[in-house]
């Protein structure tokens, strides 16, 4: 008796079928993604972290430090532009305290250098620590699932969480994870979610990986019980305000320029609760040295600061003479003072964004001008003529006996500006910066409900002091911050 004949091709392709649903099974299917609106990161702050090297003649039992004004791998802080008066920081294994800045390759510090922390190539490091607050829209009603947030990690993953600043993404900040697992994630409750506390995931993690296709991202994750809804505002916090449980900001990378902000991107993800990736929306967070600025900047965003120079312009009224301050994109040097005597200078603040919700410039500065970087003795803020002007209340301030330090703006062709120079009856209205060392709000300086090409405007600064203040070199730090909400 003969045996049936063998149909091959029917049998090879009924074994094809049978291996694409047994993948099916195995592996849950990527439902096509959606884009969650509004998404943003806010950083406490965007100053980047500091990387660089310590240069013979440095010596141990010195408070002088040299540095290297030439990068290597890793460390591309190659001048003293992101260093200030007060920071804290790590040089060979110690920890030391900046005092003064001496010029762009030069420092000194307290304690004196303790031996094996001056050697030639020595690390220098400052760790900006930044707490993230993630905001965005639900686009998808998707019940008990999850969200998680990639934030770029070094492209070195055996670096990428040492405690020190990276120069290709975020150190992870938690040497001794698992065992002790420090960094928070959290997320508010609202109306069809209720959160669980989040977990946070170094890049080095298989758990991680498992994640993501490409690129190299620390992972935090936050579960949810609940319906879900579309178009629900979320908050999702990561770190801590005072940077125990935070992950490190990233120093320069080899093609920084100064003034100019490193871009990083990150992801958010919506996962269902079978691991389907639901919606995703991909982020911009950038970085730029406290160079008496920072900035926190989303997607296509461009925030720059320039200085004013050599010109006889006028801005908010004052116009410039030859013997007029020079600013730079990072520093309003006024020199040495005249006493009784108003002392101006002028920097120009642009922002570009096509953010369909437009963009909010606002300003603080760390303290009152402390001398030597110090908290006392100090310039006090203005409180203009007859005043007292307020952070958010302006007066005018043509009397240069009525002495201290504030602010005013001229508008270019900003949206939406606080105030100007020239507000109402007046030649020179002016506010006090809002002061951080007193928990006081950054201030809105203008801002755009809608895209924005280039819109700016001036920040005129004005400096007087008298007879009775004390001798010395005086200094605080501005923070600007341009925000865009897509």
């Amino acid at each position: 008796m003969s045996l049936p004949k063998i149909n091959y091709k029917a049998t090879l392709l009924l074994f094809i079928l049978a291996l694409i649903n047994i993948g099916f099974f195995l592996k849950p299917s990527v439902t096509e993604s959606a884009n969650l609106t509004q998404v943003k990161d806010t950083l406490q702050t965007s100053r980047l972290s500091f990387a660089g090297r310590v240069k013979s003649p440095t010596a141990a039992g010195s408070s002088h430090v040299w540095l290297y004004t030439t990068g290597t791998d890793e460390f591309y802080s190659i001048s003293t532009v992101n260093l200030h008066a007060g920071d804290s920081v790590t040089i060979g294994s110690g920890t030391y305290t900046i005092v003064d800045i001496i010029d762009d390759d030069e420092f000194t510090v307290t304690p004196v250098l303790a031996a094996g922390d001056a050697d030639d190539t020595d690390p220098i490091y400052y760790k900006s620590k930044a707490q993230h607050v993630i905001t965005f829209n639900t686009a998808s009603a998707i019940a008990n699932g999850y969200f998680t947030v990639l934030i770029p990690a070094n492209t070195t993953t055996s670096t990428s969480n040492n405690g020190s600043p990276d120069d290709s993404g975020f150190d992870f900040n938690d040497t001794d994870y698992p065992t002790d697992p420090d960094i928070t994630v959290t997320a508010n409750n609202v109306t069809g979610y209720t959160f669980v506390t989040g977990v946070a995931t170094p890049s080095s993690e298989a758990s991680c990986n498992s994640l993501y296709s490409t690129g190299s991202y620390h992972c935090f994750e936050v579960h949810y019980s609940g319906s879900g809804a579309v178009g629900t505002g979320i908050t999702i916090t990561i770190g801590s305000t005072g940077g125990t449980t935070t992950p490190i900001l990233p120093s320069p990378n080899s093609s920084h320029n100064v003034g100019t902000a490193d871009s990083y991107t990150f992801q958010l993800r919506h996962y269902d609760g079978s691991n389907n990736l639901i919606d995703q929306t991909n982020g911009k967070i950038a970085l730029i040295e406290a160079v008496r600025v920072t900035a926190t900047v989303d997607p296509t965003i461009t925030f720059t600061i320039a200085g004013v120079t050599a010109d006889t312009g006028t801005y908010c009224g004052v116009t410039r003479t030859a013997a007029s301050v020079d600013s730079t994109a990072y520093s309003v040097p006024f020199g040495s003072l005249s006493l009784n005597t108003f002392a101006d200078a002028v920097q120009n603040l642009t922002v570009s964004t096509n953010a369909n919700y437009g963009y909010v410039v606002t300003a603080a500065e760390d303290d009152e001008l402390g001398k030597d970087g110090a908290t006392t003795p100090f310039i006090a803020d203005t409180t203009c003529n007859s005043g007292p002007c307020t952070i958010s209340a302006e007066q005018e301030w043509t009397t240069a006996t009525n002495n201290g330090f504030g602010y005013s703006l001229q508008n270019v062709d900003a949206a939406s500006i606080s105030f100007e120079y020239n507000t109402g009856a007046g030649t020179f209205k002016a506010r006090p910066f809002a002061n951080l060392a007193d928990t006081e709000t950054p201030q809105t300086l203008f801002s755009s409900s809608a895209v924005a090409d280039s819109q700016n405007a001036y920040v005129c600064y004005r400096l007087s002091v008298g007879a009775t203040q004390a001798a010395g070199d005086y200094e605080n730090v501005i923070i600007y911050r341009a925000t865009a909400s897509f």
